[in-house]
């Protein structure tokens, strides 16, 4: 009896000198993997209050506050502004295992306990300091909520023509970091310095906005441009017959909402990589498109079958109970042909169900783009690169120029943009995870165009109100 006491009181021995050992203060280091490989830097301080940050280099995120968990056996970080959450189990002093879960989506994530200096990419096409032009901070209350932004305008009284830029899908801030590239930066500072006030906003729950993006459709967010618009045309220096429009990926698409949607407030519209085809359709191609790059081919057919057959369920659908049940059988007999792990009840398997009922995604795959082009009257710039791995080129810009000339709209410019891929950037593998390591954010010769049209547009927009005059 008193032996096994004894051996008791030794594990417990044993047990409070490695938690004893185990420091949560300093840097928690590791990679995850999301398409690309994104390194996520965990950095905790403090005597008896702990706080702490998170930092994504090649995001240029840095300094994200974190509120921090810890107990005998785990540690989480909380990232309330970009609603991540890292929980982990202590395997020894220097390791924690666990997982990161954001927007839905469940990826592993094993950090290291290690000092970290962060070199930040080169990016040298971000604007520094000194700006030649105003910059103003805007709130714009939009139904969700307040939306926050920034509102650059050349100095002087004006008005000034208005471009408003529209990020692409997924959380994005107001620069549409991405590996820590700024492209919607680049955009406004090379607009401004040309005459041009410029608004970009942070999306729905992003930055300074309110609302919830995870309950957002692509129409909702429409409905916040809107509100931008509506917000701009009250300022003074702002010319209110010259508001365009500016949609990168998903952008492009509600740019075609507002456009169509708002004729008489938009006066000019760019597509930068927007799609001309249905969301299935688009989401089918970029199936085709992966799996090609990693499968034989009679597994790659299998594959866009699968999908397309479980985004077809999801788009008819009018029974949420049902189309579960549905979703479940579907990815469950996958697995089986896998001979993969199926666990119905595991936090991955809700995420992605969740993730496949989503409102945005059901609204994706459903939408149309011939519906809302047929409808825009406004001047309009499409423009994709050859090497886009998310929205194919050529077919895309085929459907917005087929369906824009087909009814009257005759001042329509489109360009291709030979190797360069979904951030016009010229490209070597052009996959995502290329993005980052690529220095340029934006090729000088897609700005020098936008501008030129720009310039052309908003000059015809002028003699048009002289002659009504």
């Amino acid at each position: 009896m008193m032996r096994y006491l004894l051996m008791l009181l030794s594990c417990m021995s044993i047990a409070y000198a490695q938690v004893a050992q185990f420091d949560i203060r300093g840097q928690w280091a590791g990679e995850l993997q999301v398409g690309a490989t994104l390194q996520l830097i965990f950095t905790v301080e403090g005597e008896y209050m702990m706080s702490g940050s998170l930092d994504v280099p090649l995001q240029g995120a840095k300094d994200i506050p974190i509120s921090i968990t810890e107990t005998m056996q785990s540690v989480k970080f909380n990232v309330e502004s970009i609603k991540g959450l890292f929980e982990g189990k202590k395997i020894d002093t220097v390791t924690l295992v666990g997982s990161w879960k954001q927007n839905g989506g469940t990826y592993p994530l094993t950090l290291k306990k290690q000092h970290i200096t962060i070199e930040q990419p080169k990016r040298p096409q971000t604007p520094k300091q000194p700006f030649p032009y105003l910059i103003e901070e805007v709130i714009v209350l939009g139904k969700a909520g307040k939306l926050s932004g920034t509102l650059t305008k050349p100095i002087g009284e004006g008005p000034f023509p208005l471009i408003v830029l529209i990020t692409g899908s997924g959380a994005q801030d107001r620069d549409e970091t991405i590996f820590s590239h700024k492209p919607f930066f680049v955009l406004a500072d090379a607009f401004t310095k040309q005459g041009y006030a410029v608004l970009r906003m942070d999306d729905r729950g992003v930055g300074n906005s309110e609302g919830d993006l995870s309950k957002a459709t692509s129409l909702d967010l429409a409905d916040d441009i809107h509100s931008c618009i509506e917000a701009m045309k009250l300022k003074r220096e702002i010319n209110k017959k010259k508001i365009g429009i500016l949609g990168h990926s998903e952008g492009g698409l509600i740019a075609q909402i507002v456009a169509s949607s708002y004729q008489k407030d938009i006066a000019f519209m760019c597509s930068m990589a927007g799609i001309g085809v249905t969301g299935l359709d688009l989401l089918v191609w970029q199936t085709r498109k992966i799996s090609s790059s990693s499968m034989p081919m009679n597994e790659v057919e299998k594959a866009v079958i699968r999908q397309k057959t479980i985004l077809t369920m999801i788009r008819d659908s009018r029974d949420s109970l049902q189309l579960r049940r549905a979703l479940t059988d579907s990815l469950g007999t996958w697995a089986v042909e896998q001979q993969k792990l199926f666990l119905v009840n595991s936090p991955e398997f809700r995420a992605q169900l969740n993730q496949l009922q989503s409102p945005w995604l059901h609204y994706f795959i459903s939408y149309e783009p011939a519906k809302y082009l047929r409808k825009v009257k406004c001047p309009v710039f499409a423009i994709n690169g050859t090497e886009d791995m998310q929205v194919e080129s050529g077919e895309n810009l085929r459907r917005i120029d087929s369906v824009l000339r087909a009814n009257g709209n005759t001042s329509v410019k489109i360009k291709e943009y030979k190797g360069m891929n979904h951030l016009f950037q010229r490209c070597n593998t052009c996959d995502v995870a290329e993005y980052a390591k690529i220095e340029t954010t934006i090729e000088q010769e897609v700005l020098d165009d936008i501008i030129v049209w720009l310039n052309q547009v908003t000059k015809k927009s002028s003699e048009k109100q002289v002659k009504r005059r």
